[in-house]
């Protein structure tokens, strides 16, 4: 199971490094969307997303996040610091720092319980939204990410 999520991993890599338009010598800056299911902790997709974002946006690419279902819980404030683990909270503050767009499923947090819980506004670009707002990621991005 490590192999696999590492070559996906590395197959990603490449895909970000080459350009997500990658047109012979020329390498368009382009808009990626993620649609991310995963909850933070319990596999390595919430480390993947981020670090995904962080190359896309280190390459000068757009980065549009759609957390769906368990994945709102990766934006919950006051994660605890834990030695050798990935901090998802973190991970998630960088990224909007460098200016990647991160939409929450307001459903999601209201069943859930965490509206109160995310991060905010200060951090960058990060706001609750609908099935609407997943729809304009989808119809605005070139390439559309899933990771569960």
């Amino acid at each position: 199971m490590h192999s696999i999520w590492m070559l996906d991993c590395c197959l990603l890599y490449i895909y970000v490094e080459r350009g997500l338009n990658y047109q012979g010598d020329d390498i368009k800056m382009s808009r990626l969307g993620i649609l991310f299911f995963a909850g933070p902790y319990q596999a390595q997709a919430p480390e993947t997303v981020v670090k995904l974002a962080s190359a896309a946006l280190d390459k000068g690419h757009e980065v549009r996040i759609f957390c769906y279902m368990d994945a709102v819980n990766a934006t919950l404030e006051n994660q605890k610091e834990v030695e050798g683990i990935f901090n998802i909270e973190q991970g998630f503050k960088e990224i909007l720092e460098k200016g990647a767009t991160v939409r929450l499923c307001n459903l999601c947090l209201l069943v859930r319980g965490t509206t109160k819980n995310c991060l905010d506004r200060e951090c960058g670009d990060i706001k609750r939204a609908g099935t609407p707002d997943l729809a304009k990621i989808i119809d605005e991005t070139d390439r559309l990410i899933t990771i569960c």
